[in-house]
């Protein structure tokens, strides 16, 4: 079976090569293709986002091509670059490369992995329309309650407090979403969420599965030895149909079957016919039920709380710093509220510095060129796929990526949420803004955003002003040592 499969991506390359028309420019530099299989062999599965570094350094650029069968593929390496291509011409970089196995495990119901097409335009459009920065306020109430409650489970059992940050993310997103209520930290929906995303990280490493490549692969039987991305699409996809389907229909068919149940549903599963019929329906777009099912099935990338939580054990000044603050403006007779925030700049710098110090997304969802382009006198041809590398902490010194390089950010592995501060202790504007960044660019930028900052931001206030975190310690009573290294592939 592995030798035919070889055999195909040789022909493919072949194929590809010689119809992919000539430029008298260069290609970006990148490591070596072997003959007829390009960088296949190269391509990294574990923490891919160290590899892609490690290439942007020994070629001395910020952008890097790899040959592979039917799928060029462009990394970039610098914040300018970024903007420069998926920012500032997001017009010809804002396509989706299609991903068979996401399509196997129905992941393709995320607007996020879509093509740059009028379905993508109206699920876009109705998520900016419950979410955009002008609304996401009216969720303030809500969010301030799930991570009040969120403090006293950790009071209760702190123990397990990964699963609980787990239950408040998606306790949060399904009662704003659905006006549903999470049970516990074992409860159905978040188990399903869970399951969801890991399958979805393993499935989008770039290169690590042959059947994105050779799609053909996906009419063989899963028995057949080589066919590993078939076995992982049966195994997920289950509970991907059923995280997006199952509290979706709950909610719509209680509203349909009960007169007064829109009194408690969300304003998404209410809408009027008029509203609905907003929302396509014909053959190149969704339908409104299809599009609401499938907004409301988004926003479980929050796991920056986790992060936060390990920064401030590996960095107690910054803790004690922030704790001050709200002692200072809070005081110690009541909890934090979001007008709170705002008179704390630190806070706020707290947030940005977790989106840079350990970003959820190390090289984002890739994006894919629609036309032909020229940058720095190379030649990018149409069809490529582009990656930009935001990279999370590393330990060597020569390690720099977007939100890690030390002209931008000094230090970079440390966490200092003053590098966004002036000397009067406000925001300083002069230092990019990793939230810019850390949810993407140009026409693809991530539109739950403002929604993600106001839950990272009361957790961020709450929890420093009720605990003290520390690392802990073993059965043996050693303090437990942590690290900054991350694992995973698109989702770390």
């Amino acid at each position: 079976m592995i030798p035919f499969l070889v055999a195909l991506l040789a022909i493919l390359f072949l194929v590809f090569s010689l119809k992919r028309p000539r430029s008298r420019l260069l290609l970006p530099p990148g490591p070596k293709p072997w003959p007829l299989i390009g960088n296949i062999l190269d391509m990294p599965v574990v923490r891919p986002y160290e590899k892609y570094q490690e290439w942007c350094e020994a070629y001395g650029s910020d952008v890097i091509f790899l040959h592979l069968p039917t799928r060029p593929i462009v990394i970039l390496g610098s914040a300018k670059a970024a903007f420069d291509l998926l920012d500032k011409r997001s017009n010809i970089y804002s396509d989706r490369v299609t991903s068979v196995l996401l399509e196997l495990m129905e992941w393709g119901f995320n607007f996020g992995f879509m093509a740059y097409t009028p379905r993508w335009r109206a699920h876009r459009r109705m998520f900016h329309q419950y979410f955009h920065q002008g609304i996401v306020n009216k969720y303030q109430s809500a969010q301030r309650q799930q991570v009040r409650t969120f403090l006293s489970w950790i009071l209760e059992d702190p123990a397990n407090t990964r699963k609980h940050v787990r239950q408040l993310v998606t306790s949060i997103v399904f009662f704003v979403t659905y006006g549903k209520k999470i049970a516990s930290m074992d409860d159905e929906y978040v188990l399903l969420a869970q399951d969801a995303v890991e399958g979805v990280g393993k499935a989008t490493v770039a290169g690590a599965y042959w059947i994105d490549l050779l799609p053909i692969i996906k009419y063989i039987p899963s028995w057949v030895p080589g066919t590993a991305a078939k076995r992982l699409a049966e195994e997920y996809r289950p509970r991907v149909v059923s995280m997006r389907d199952k509290p979706y229909l709950e909610v719509r068919d209680a509203v349909v079957s009960d007169s007064k149940a829109h009194l408690y549903a969300p304003p998404l599963m209410t809408l009027p016919d008029t509203e609905q019929r907003k929302y396509g329906g014909t053959e190149d777009e969704a339908t409104f039920d299809e599009i609401a099912k499938n907004v409301s099935g988004l926003a479980y990338t929050f796991s920056a709380c986790s992060s936060f939580l390990l920064a401030m054990a590996m960095f107690p000044e910054v803790q004690k710093r922030a704790q001050a603050e709200l002692y200072r403006v809070v005081g110690p007779s009541r909890l934090p509220d979001y007008d709170d925030i705002s008179q704390i700049p630190y806070i706020r710098a707290m947030m940005m510095e977790t989106m840079r110090w350990m970003p959820v997304l190390p090289f984002g969802v890739p994006h894919a060129l629609i036309a032909d382009d020229t940058y720095k006198s190379y030649h990018i041809p149409r069809g490529t796929m582009v990656i930009y590398n935001k990279s999370p902490p590393y330990n060597s010194l020569w390690f720099r990526a977007i939100l890690h390089n030390e002209e931008d950010y000094p230090s970079p592995n440390a966490f200092k949420p003053e590098r966004f501060l002036d000397e009067d202790g406000n925001m300083d504007p002069t230092v990019q803004d990793p939230t810019t960044i850390a949810f993407g660019f140009g026409r693809r930028i991530c539109p739950g955003r403002y929604f993600s900052h106001n839950t990272l931001s009361m957790f961020i206030a709450s929890v420093l002003h009720v605990f003290d975190i520390t690392a802990g310690v073993d059965a043996s009573g050693k303090p437990i040592e942590l690290s900054m290294e991350m694992a995973g592939g698109i989702i770390s």
